[in-house]
């Protein structure tokens, strides 16, 4: 048996940048990060560009937690569901 999750990355992405809070540090660069979720920050020169380095984040961060078998930051408004499944010894 292996434990799989199942959620739409997508719907997951959207909220978290729904969710992303905005604000210019002292030397004018525009940092943006995810509350509550752990490694959901980006900065850039501008809004378009964190927004945008934000999302690269975002998507590289749940790959990677998903590769290593990391727990992934739960947001409100998505349902991340784990279910069991049987693995043959083909599929190995």
């Amino acid at each position: 048996m292996a434990k799989i999750k199942t959620f739409s990355l997508h719907h997951y992405v959207e909220e978290a940048m729904h969710k992303a809070e905005y604000y210019k540090d002292e030397n004018g660069v525009v940092v943006v990060k995810v509350p509550g979720a752990q490694g959901f920050f980006a900065e850039g020169d501008s809004f378009d560009e964190a927004r945008d380095n934000l999302r690269e984040v975002i998507e590289g961060n749940i790959l990677l937690a998903l590769q290593v078998g990391l727990e992934i930051p739960r947001l409100e408004g998505v349902a991340i569901e784990e279910k069991d499944v049987q693995i043959s010894s083909s599929q190995t």
